[in-house]
């Protein structure tokens, strides 16, 4: 433990929670972006859109068979070279996009298999009773896919936060950008990491505390 100083971990805390609210700010957005764009890509796949659902699988295997990190390098470096209106793309503006796109890789397939899991005779009742695909799948089949999709599209948010992290490698100043700075100012990585890695633990902890809540409504409301 030699030159290591523990005590400043818990100095460098409030420090570093200057960057937490553009933490879930970032997070928050590309959540919601992860929502939106993966349900309509498993949309597209239930309802075997021949193009869309081959736009579909070519997305899915791009964003989740290559690092995120790369991703937002070819976004924030390397499409400006020939798209040049993106030079006015802020750190904010690449990472938000980057997270929302790759992550909604994820949730189209979380979702697509929960509303797999629904029972045929369900699809049958709604036909039964005159309603179209898209009032069966608004107010039938997707209501009743949320509660097994809950746990793993709160997991994808989790994920979603710490790959935020990753702004740092463009200058994105949140938790981690804020730490990445303060450590290499007073060269106390362990303290300051130490710091980091704390807030980021006690965040998903709480996130999953949510989780379990929203599981026992969700399963007592249907």
């Amino acid at each position: 433990m030699s030159g290591i100083e523990l005590s400043y971990s818990f100095k460098a805390i409030p420090l570093l929670l200057d960057g937490l609210g553009t933490t879930l700010l970032i997070s928050t957005i590309s959540f919601f972006i992860a929502i939106l764009i993966g349900t309509l890509l498993a949309l597209f796949t239930h309802f075997k859109v021949k193009i869309l659902r081959t736009f579909t699988k070519v997305y899915i295997s791009f964003f989740r068979g290559t690092p995120l990190m790369v991703q937002i390098f070819l976004f924030y470096f390397g499409l400006p070279k020939i798209i040049p209106i993106m030079k006015t793309c802020s750190p904010y503006t690449a990472l938000i996009t980057c997270l929302g796109l790759n992550s909604a890789a994820y949730i189209c397939e979380i979702i697509r298999g929960a509303i797999n899991s629904i029972d045929k005779g369900q699809y049958d009742a709604c036909k039964a009773f005159g309603l179209t695909k898209f009032q069966s799948m608004t107010r039938i089949i997707l209501p009743q896919a949320l509660i097994p999709a809950i746990p793993p599209i709160a997991s994808s948010l989790v994920d979603i936060i710490k790959g935020s992290s990753l702004g740092l490698t463009i200058g994105v100043l949140d938790i981690m950008g804020i730490a990445q700075v303060e450590a290499a100012s007073n060269f106390k990585y362990f303290e300051v990491y130490i710091a980091a890695i704390s807030i980021y633990w006690i965040l998903s902890i709480f996130l999953n505390m949510i989780q379990n809540k929203l599981e026992v409504r969700a399963n007592k409301f249907y």
